[in-house]
């Protein structure tokens, strides 16, 4: 298979398999055994994780492929301007967020898989494994992408089947699928997953929630619809994009600094909460879709950003209970926080658990509820 020692890489990769099942995001022995026999170093051979970039044969390469880590394996520039600064436009996600996704998909031998964002084929690689490469189908972006993971997957013994295009189309033929898998964040389920997914089929698809969001668990419930709840497990996924060029979805890159005079005011919203409560942002980002919430407790702000506007909250308080916000851009965003943070309170703070979506094939008609799908509260999918 490779000048690799066999034994070097089996034996990392059953201990992999193994601790992903001591953390309990393993259950299923079909997909263990999955992760214990694929091999992960033929898929990253280079991995760009800044400064501690490492390449095939570098003193611990083999060690950082087969830890429970993402492994950025792609970057793009992250605006036009002359900073240098890149970011990551392909990975190998994190092992345990695999495997989670893996086991929520629940397919059986037999079921035909399509995959949305090939990458580097590994995650093909563990599907051919459980299901048998001619049920795999592996659509991405990016035709060199697609071009290398078939390198990788021929080297590991695996010709599933693979194609360039834009996901957001689905797989570009005449097919249904029993499931459908994305490795990239959506704001919406694209009509066209819909379309092909068969009868009782399944799509489990990150929510691209601003953070590490959850995971959308649908189910086909008519040949129109999908619907299901969320799942609170935490994941951190590249959003899906439209421009191979570029590392950001359809309006997500950096905007401009907002002009005109900033607003000062105050605050008797913890920020911290932001950061530190999921289910907060989650419910904030549902009410302010595109809020992309940054900042950290080592530059002592909170930093909140929509489009052009713009808002900074100090994590150390004025006086007890109180924070000082500055505000800019066409609109108060802070203000739109503060509103949102009164409803979860009123809603006794909802959890991921508690919400639910239902999607249909038309565009404006995916939305996600609030305990059931006839609930008074419900926020539309963009």
């Amino acid at each position: 298979m490779d000048a690799l020692d066999t034994a070097t890489w089996e034996t990392r990769a059953a201990a992999l398999a193994a601790e992903l099942t001591a953390e309990g995001v393993l259950a299923d022995p079909a997909w263990r055994d999955a992760f214990a026999a694929t091999p992960r170093h033929l898929f990253v051979p280079h991995i760009l994780n800044g400064p501690a970039s490492l390449s095939a044969g570098d003193p611990g390469w083999l060690d950082a492929v087969y830890a429970n880590e993402s492994l950025a394996t792609q970057t793009r520039p992250a605006s036009d301007d002359t900073t240098g600064r890149e970011i990551a436009s392909s990975s190998s996600s994190k092992p345990a967020v695999m495997a989670v996704m893996l086991e929520r998909l629940a397919a059986e031998p037999g079921h035909q898989v399509l995959e949305i964002g090939t990458g580097t084929g590994y995650n093909a690689a563990l599907l051919s494994h459980r299901l048998g490469a001619d049920n795999v189908f592996s659509v991405d972006l990016d035709p060199k992408l697609v071009d290398t993971a078939q390198e990788h997957l021929i080297a590991a013994g695996y010709r599933p089947h693979l194609a360039a295009g834009d996901g957001f189309a689905g797989w570009p033929g005449e097919m249904t699928f029993d499931r459908i898998i994305a490795t990239c964040a959506v704001t919406a389920i694209p009509p066209a997953w819909i379309n092909q997914l068969a009868d009782g089929g399944r799509i489990i698809a990150p929510l691209d929630a601003g953070a590490a969001g959850p995971l959308l668990v649908l189910d086909k419930t008519a040949d129109d619809e999908v619907s299901g709840r969320i799942d609170p497990f935490p994941v951190l996924f590249m959003p899906m994009r439209t421009d191979v060029t570029s590392p950001f979805a359809p309006g997500q890159s950096p905007s401009a600094d907002a002009a005109g005079m900033p607003h000062y005011g105050t605050t008797a919203v913890d920020p911290a909460a932001l950061l530190e409560w999921p289910d907060l942002a989650l419910f904030l980002w549902l009410h302010a879709p595109g809020l992309r919430l940054g900042g950290s407790v080592e530059h002592g702000v909170v930093v909140a950003e929509r489009g052009p506007a713009r808002a900074e909250v100090d994590l150390a308080p004025l006086a007890e209970g109180t924070w000082a916000v500055r505000q800019s851009g066409p609109y108060r965003l802070w203000d739109t926080v503060e509103h949102a943070v009164a409803m979860f309170d009123t809603l006794d703070k909802p959890d991921a658990t508690r919400l639910g979506v239902t999607a249909l094939n038309v565009p404006g008609k995916q939305f996600i509820w609030l305990d059931d799908p006839d609930s008074d509260h419900s926020w539309p999918l963009a």
